[in-house]
C-alpha cells in the first residue's frame, strides 16, 4: 500500500537540513476539486521560485469573488 493510499502524503518542503517555508494555496475562480498532483506541481513551482529568488511574497491574501460562508455552518449541513 502506497503512502498515499494510507493518507500519507510527502511534504514537498520536507528536504534534509532545509529551512521550512510557510506556503499559502488560494482557490481563487475555481470550483472544481483541485488534484494532489496540481499541488504537488504548484509546491515545486513555489519552491524554485524561493530557490532562485524570484519569488512574489505578498503580504495579504487575495480578495475571493465567493460569497463569505460561515465554516461551522457549511460543516454542519455535510
Amino acid at each position: 500500500m502506497s503512502q498515499l493510499e494510507k493518507g500519507q502524503v510527502e511534504c514537498p518542503f520536507s528536504g534534509h537540513g532545509d529551512d521550512l517555508v510557510n506556503v499559502k494555496f488560494f482557490r481563487g475562480r475555481r470550483d472544481d476539486i483541485i488534484t494532489v498532483d496540481e499541488l504537488k506541481a504548484e509546491a515545486r513551482s513555489a519552491d524554485n521560485q524561493l530557490r532562485m529568488k524570484t519569488a512574489i511574497i505578498s503580504h495579504a491574501a487575495p480578495v475571493s469573488m465567493h460569497e463569505v460562508i460561515e465554516v461551522a455552518e457549511f460543516a454542519a449541513s455535510l
